[in-house]
């Protein structure tokens, strides 16, 4: 650690952490927290969370309570006039409040103009140590192979640490081990009883299936969920309960009625109380989308079902024992929130039957000390 940020680490009364309000931020922004915890023990940690774009999660909400003693919030309003007023709102909250350093913890892919535009806006909040206010290149996030197909890179929560690195606050390999999630008794017991309920197959293994999505070009069809259900449920016996928002309680409601069997706790919990659930599951199947990374942080392997949008390892659940299963194409690393491509050929030529036998062998022997990463 630097010696400025000792003497900050010191002396700091108050903290201020920035964050945007995805689910997917706020998980995967826990193991960044941890190391400002552990620098700033003492200090008041308080974060900052932007609410955007209508997929609006609550940070207290998965982020375990030891790590953010307080929380400030406000909205990105429409307009210029609108934006303009809600940021002149948001820099008086701040220098009100005194803050002693701020830490940045928003996504690796914020551009380098963001970036210099938020150190400034801070600075101007009196705020005198600024951590973590650092950009990261193309090349870095989104390297090339020989090919020119996207190669692997590392996750996303670690490049939130490396940015915090940059500055001195070091992390620990215990940062990033799950799970992440913390949870209590009485919300177990909650969400065991409320199991216990329903379960019709108790003596096998409960399969969490998380079907959602929040970006289209991550979508895998409702029917090919169906189709792999039915083959669970009849030549298994394992148990499945869907899981998600309100956003996923119709469909929910459809794969158990296609099924005639299953739990629907899509709608259901809280994100907190869906993270305990995750957590009594022996399995979760997912696509790219925060449900995926939440069961992922509450302890749970994931077999999950992958485009090619994105670098390899960017976003893949964190921690071991997980399954990854994509289709090659030449249109890979496109970046593209929603497929221009007729057929959107990286998730459609995901098969079923492809899925099958690799999610069979998942269930058989599951990766222990390693992510498998394979192409159907």
């Amino acid at each position: 650690m630097s010696s400025s940020l000792t003497s900050s680490t010191e002396k700091a009364r108050k903290v201020l952490v920035y964050l945007f309000g995805s689910l997917g931020d706020s998980l995967i922004a826990i193991p960044a927290l941890r190391a400002v915890r552990r620098h700033f023990s003492n200090a008041e940690i308080v974060l900052l969370q932007n609410f955007h774009a209508g997929h609006i999660v609550v940070a207290s909400d998965v982020i375990p309570s030891r790590l953010v003693d307080r929380y400030l919030s406000y909205e990105t309003n429409k307009g210029r006039i609108g934006r303009l007023a809600g940021f002149l709102t948001l820099w008086l909250k701040l220098r009100r409040e005194r803050f002693d350093a701020a830490v940045y913890l928003v996504i690796s892919e914020r551009s380098e103009r963001s970036v210099v535009r938020d150190r400034r806006f801070f600075s101007g909040c009196g705020i005198g140590d600024l951590i973590g206010f650092n950009s990261f290149s193309s090349k870095d996030l989104f390297p090339k192979d020989r090919d020119g197909r996207p190669a692997p890179t590392v996750h996303e929560a670690v490049r939130r640490l490396e940015r915090l690195n940059r500055d001195g606050l070091s992390s620990e390999p215990g940062d990033l081990e799950v799970p992440l999630l913390d949870h209590s008794q009485a919300e177990l017991k909650m969400v065991d009883d409320w199991l216990n309920e329903r379960r019709t197959r108790p003596s096998g293994i409960l399969i969490s299936l998380g079907p959602g999505y929040k970006t289209k070009a991550n979508v895998w069809p409702l029917e090919n969920f169906t189709r792999i259900g039915s083959h669970i449920l009849s030549e298994t016996n394992a148990e499945i309960v869907v899981v998600g928002g309100p956003q996923e309680q119709e469909m929910g409601e459809k794969l158990i009625s296609a099924w005639g069997s299953g739990i629907n706790a899509a709608g259901t919990f809280s994100v907190k109380e869906s993270g305990a659930l995750l957590s009594r599951c022996g399995l979760h199947i997912g696509l790219d989308t925060g449900t995926t990374h939440l069961a992922a942080l509450a302890g749970t392997r994931c077999f999950a079902i992958y485009g090619e949008r994105d670098n390899p390892g960017r976003w893949f659940p964190l921690g071991s024992g997980h399954t990854i299963v994509f289709h090659k194409t030449d249109c890979a690393g496109c970046q593209f929130r929603e497929c221009p491509v007729p057929g959107h050929p990286c998730m459609n030529g995901i098969s079923v039957e492809a899925v099958w036998a690799e999610l069979q062998k998942f269930i058989r022997e599951p990766p222990i000390e390693e992510t498998r990463v394979i192409a159907v």
